[in-house]
């Protein structure tokens, strides 16, 4: 009852003389969608507002609105004629241009459409000759950019790579006796215990280290974000490409895996022409009339003219030699006899890495300046290949029943 009592004068005074939308329950409970209503949206407002023949009263807005009690202190002010029509476009459409009180998801929900790129071609990081389009899902490759996420995940992966094997000796593990080193009364000195005292120069240590689990907890939905964002990035900036095989190559061997994925240089066509055109045989002496030597070569025309060089391009590919750091993801399901094919080629090439998505984490992602995905890796990562299996599965017991049904 005290509480109460105390209530009631609170409740009969008037409300407070700043500014507050209090209206906005009354839009969104009578409109649920788009709508043509032809009353006038409003915000209620404590402050008093001097009576305007462009502002309806008190009075009016009750008429209008049937079944409102609202306070005798409470005013009504019009919104703006923009406002209104803002607000009743973004009802009707979803385009609108209120992407800071109405956000969409239109351009969030369109897939991504990536060029294929070809390892087999002359141009690994440009779209190949087929102009193949892969769809990437969104929600994967199309994340903000987040980067205490992507902390937190790579400090999580390193706290697991620390093996905590330090450890020191104690006090029964060190090569010292236990026997007391003299009594304890009688000869006028300090007390002592064993020679492997902490105390004492060669002892145990006071505190010894024992082996430590550095390993921290990240919950799975962080690390499974922190993965998006990685991937994320990756097509952002540019360094991801999407292959249809990773052994689409056919490199036979080390050297020739690396000199298809590295930068080389491109001579002109004019400039190995002139190169061609010119002698190279050694220039022989040969006799003249009155009996003396001339040096000639076989073609003096072409062995006096001057090769037309031009400027030699370099073809970019991943980078150099020495600065080559690219990450190959193949799907779960790709064939041991595949994969270790490929490896077999590129694993003595510093820089490459060559993983699968099951065992990818963001680490490896941010590690390396390249990453190139294969075909299933893209539907691994975006769980169309379990999707796939369970529909395979629901269509072998569907077949199964009917199956049954008809014996």
């Amino acid at each position: 009852m005290k509480s109460a009592a105390r209530l009631i004068p609170t409740l009969s005074q008037p409300l407070r003389a700043t500014a507050r939308p209090i209206g906005l329950t009354l839009i969104a409970r009578s409109v649920a969608g788009p709508s043509n209503l032809s009353l006038p949206r409003r915000h209620a407002t404590t402050t008093p507002i001097p009576p305007s023949a462009s502002i309806p009263s008190t009075s009016e807005v009750r008429e209008e609105i049937e079944g409102e009690e609202l306070p005798p202190n409470v005013t009504f002010e019009e919104l703006s004629d923009e406002a209104d029509e803002e607000i009743q476009r973004a009802l009707g459409q979803s385009d609108a241009d209120l992407a800071t009180f109405f956000p969409t998801l239109t351009s969030i929900r369109e897939p991504i459409l990536l060029p294929v790129s070809s390892l087999a071609s002359t141009t690994p990081t440009l779209p190949s000759p087929s102009d193949t389009v892969i769809s990437l899902p969104p929600d994967i490759f199309a994340q903000p950019i987040r980067r205490d996420i992507l902390h937190r995940c790579v400090v999580w992966y390193l706290s697991l790579l620390r093996s905590g094997t330090k450890t020191t000796k104690t006090r029964s593990t060190v090569a010292y006796s236990g026997r007391k080193m003299r009594p304890q009364k009688g000869t006028g000195r300090a007390r002592q215990g064993d020679a492997g005292a902490g105390t004492r120069r060669g002892g145990a240590p006071i505190f010894p280290i024992k082996p430590k689990n550095w390993a921290q907890s990240l919950p799975r939905k962080v690390r499974e974000l922190g993965m998006r964002i990685a991937l994320s990035s990756k097509l952002s900036s540019g360094l991801l490409r999407v292959v249809e095989s990773l052994n689409e190559g056919e490199w036979k061997g080390t050297a020739e895996a690396r000199r298809a994925l590295c930068d080389s240089l491109v001579f002109p066509q004019s400039a190995q022409q002139s190169l061609a055109e010119v002698d190279l045989e050694p220039i022989l002496p040969l006799p003249t009339e009155d009996g003396g030597e001339t040096t000639q070569s076989a073609d003096s025309t072409t062995a006096h003219e001057t090769p037309v060089v031009e400027e030699v391009q370099v073809l970019s590919r991943f980078g150099r030699v020495e600065d080559l750091s690219i990450l190959f993801l193949y799907s779960p399901n790709k064939s041991h006899e595949e994969i270790d094919a490929f490896h077999r080629v590129v694993r003595n090439i510093p820089g490459l890495e060559v993983m699968s998505t099951d065992e990818v984490e963001v680490y490896h992602v941010l590690k390396y300046k390249w990453l190139v995905l294969e075909g299933g890796a893209v539907d691994a990562l975006s769980g169309f290949d379990i999707l796939e299996d369970e529909g395979l599965e629901m269509l072998a017991e569907d077949i199964d029943g009917d199956v049954r049904a008809a014996a």
